[in-house]
């Protein structure tokens, strides 16, 4: 497991701008996948392709997932969970397909979804000249979401802020999205999880990928 760096020069980060305190990440700068990182294998998202520990490397200090034209990719969850805390990465996703959809998320550690609730704070496709932030809770799968247009070919800080009192996110330490009711907060921990899920929409999709360059866990 990697110690979680604050590193200026990394662009604006949410971490430095509110003096949040680091407990734990990854900063990727082995050539192999950190311990505390479970991959993913078996059946895709909602049973669509296939995740593979394959599709995952790191390479020149960048976590790297891939899919390719069989709707084969990777996703990976931390191993370290906390009910309320900070959570930032430092991401790209190049242009590519927009049948796979780059995903940095909190999924619930110890309550079922869709009970436990699941903390998109930032999705979007391959496609896209946006990113999304969904927050899903309650046991009908409720959803409160924004928009933000984005270059998300260039690197950016996401980050999610989760109190007992609010889900907060932001881009480049900009705050972007808010949740304050308490009925939309998860009531259980949950860990940092990195996807590039498949969506298949008509056709193979072309071979895409989605590189975050660090993962921080605040308290």
């Amino acid at each position: 497991m990697g110690g979680a760096v604050q590193v200026a020069g990394d662009g604006i980060q949410a971490a430095l701008k509110m003096g949040w305190q680091a407990i734990g990440g990854d900063e990727f700068l082995g050539s192999t996948l950190g311990s505390n990182w479970s991959p993913y294998n078996g059946e895709g998202h909602d049973g669509q392709g296939r995740r593979t520990s394959d599709a995952i490397s790191v390479e020149n200090g960048n976590l790297v997932i891939r899919g390719d034209s069989q709707g084969n990719t990777g996703g990976m969850a931390w191993g370290t969970s906390q009910k309320y805390g900070k959570w930032e990465m430092r991401a790209q996703f190049p242009k590519g397909d927009k049948q796979y959809h780059p995903v940095l998320l909190l999924w619930p550690s110890e309550v079922s979804w869709p009970e436990g609730g699941e903390i998109d704070f930032a999705e979007t496709t391959s496609a896209s000249d946006d990113v999304s932030f969904f927050l899903h809770y309650g046991s009908s799968n409720s959803q409160k979401d924004a928009k933000k247009q984005l270059d998300i070919t260039q690197w950016h800080n996401y980050a999610v802020e989760w109190t007992p009192d609010a889900i907060v996110g932001y881009v480049d330490g900009v705050e972007w999205f808010r949740s304050e009711d308490p009925n939309t907060f998860p009531p259980g921990p949950m860990h940092a999880t990195i996807q590039l899920d498949y969506f298949p929409d008509g056709g193979s999709p072309e071979p895409s990928e989605m590189r975050v360059a660090w993962m921080r866990q605040y308290k």
